[in-house]
């Protein structure tokens, strides 16, 4: 039965302080993967940019070779997205929980 009581003055022992917040610890790299996704989303949704038959392209309407340029283009867009994700992720070494040794 010797526990410490919780103070607000009592030290804060380090191995069991929850991790920060990978968003807020990370705020550009979490900017960039809301840039990402939001655009490739928002692109897809603003008709106006790609509903239109002239110019041609080859044989291809300018909706159609939008759509076909468009596709890869997210593909990529969303793999960056993905691996910016994973580095906000905990170091390596460290697990999410906050177990403490007894």
């Amino acid at each position: 039965m010797n526990q410490m009581a919780a103070t607000p003055s009592a030290p804060r022992d380090p191995a069991i302080t929850p991790a920060k917040n990978p968003v807020a610890a990370h705020p550009i790299t979490s900017a960039a993967i809301f840039v990402l996704v939001a655009g490739s989303i928002l692109c897809t949704l603003i008709v106006p940019i790609y509903a239109h038959i002239t110019p041609k392209i080859g044989d291809f309407p300018f909706f159609y070779f939008y759509l076909l340029a468009y596709m890869p283009l997210v593909a990529i867009a969303l793999w960056v997205a993905t691996l910016l994700q994973r580095r906000l992720g905990t170091p390596a070494g460290e697990s999410g929980d906050a177990e403490v040794a007894r």
